[in-house]
């Protein structure tokens, strides 16, 4: 079950003015809850945008200005992490290495979304071949770019330890995410495949089409916590939308089934694809009736999004959401040299327990 506030944003993102005004007209109708979910969406300022464009939504001239004003700030704040993008990009060029641009970075560069307001920006995300993230990440580091040294786990993960600087966050990958992730989309396949594209002098590459959505995909059903399984962040299932819009048959919906596969997970995304085409009335690009397994698994999720405490009930759900990451961690932490002093150390961080904790008191109250 979803809000009608998240009914009205899906209405707006697939140009439906008509539905959109009907839910205006309803009563108790709030713009500021819509902003409020528009917010947690990550979708404000494509919502702002889609305004801007000629929607008409019956919206009041208030409302209508703040949108404008958004998009405007917005914008701005897209040019300043563009602008440390390239500052990032030099740096690494000075060395010999050509990032990837991923996510949000890679559909602007790409001209998923045409203007750069529109797609909100949280980080930059950038792959680099394995045998040069240390010397990316030294490259960095050395020209004030600063991480969390607390972060023991930092070298575990699938990426170097964040990176911060002029209040933008810089994620070097080496790998695209951990278990599944590895046999589903394998970042040399990504490198391998991907076009090189030239701005302002510097040399960055971008990923086909069909890892673009394999990477969407993955990302957002499987590398993020389980929870986005069960509630789909709108920002990811409109940039999906884009995408196909954007690529249309450039994009091997063939290989991108064969990838989940591959990877035990075809299901997943077959699941997935429902989602999108429930929120944005897009029909998936291949048959994806369900079975008698995947219908169980709808079931579950539209309970889970209907009465939301049913989580603390479901232990599949909050296994998956406090273990299983970090039980993938673990792993690796184990793998390495040293690791099982580097694990034991941490069992007496009282940080952890608490973030344990947390997590699993942490849910979306739909």
């Amino acid at each position: 079950m979803t809000d009608r506030y998240h009914r009205f944003l899906c209405h707006c993102f697939r140009s439906d003015s008509a539905a959109a005004r009907e839910l205006v007209q309803t009563p108790d109708w709030n713009w500021e809850r819509l902003f409020e979910r528009a917010t947690e969406e990550a979708v404000l300022p494509a919502l702002a945008c889609a305004v801007n464009d000629g929607l008409d939504i019956s919206a009041p001239r208030d409302v209508s200005d703040f949108l404008t004003a958004l998009f405007s700030l917005s914008r701005e704040r897209n040019q300043r992490i563009w602008q440390e993008l390239k500052t990032t990009v030099q740096l690494l060029n000075g060395v010999g290495i050509e990032p990837v641009l991923l996510k949000g970075a890679a559909y602007i560069a790409a001209g998923v979304y045409p203007d750069l307001g529109t797609r909100y920006l949280f980080d930059l995300d950038l792959l680099v071949p394995e045998a040069d993230a240390g010397r990316a990440f030294e490259r960095l580091v050395e020209n004030g770019y600063f991480y969390d040294k607390t972060d023991h786990f930092g070298q575990f993960r699938h990426h170097c330890p964040p990176l911060h600087r002029a209040s933008v966050q810089i994620e070097l990958h080496h790998k695209l995410g951990l278990g599944p992730c590895l046999s589903i989309l394998p970042a040399t396949s990504v490198i391998e495949k991907a076009t090189q594209v030239e701005f302002d002098g510097l040399r960055v590459h971008i990923p086909s089409p069909t890892h673009l959505v394999t990477h969407l995909v993955m990302h957002s059903q499987i590398q993020h916590s389980y929870d986005e399984r069960i509630w789909p962040p709108l920002r990811g299932v409109l940039d999906l939308f884009r995408l196909r819009c954007h690529f249309g048959s450039s994009i091997d919906w063939a290989e991108v089934e064969y990838r989940f596969r591959l990877g035990g997970q075809g299901r997943l995304l077959r699941l997935h694809l429902i989602d999108v085409r429930d929120a944005l009335d897009v029909e998936p690009p291949f048959d994806c009736a369900l079975t008698s397994t995947t219908f169980f698994r709808s079931l579950r999720r539209r309970l889970l999004r209907q009465f939301p405490g049913l989580r603390y009930l479901d232990p599949i759900y909050m296994f998956s959401t406090v273990c299983t990451r970090r039980l993938r961690i673990v792993r690796r932490v184990l793998a390495g040299r040293g690791g099982f002093k580097c694990l034991a150390a941490q069992l007496l961080v009282s940080g952890v327990y608490e973030r344990f904790i947390l997590d699993v008191l942490e849910g979306r109250g739909r």
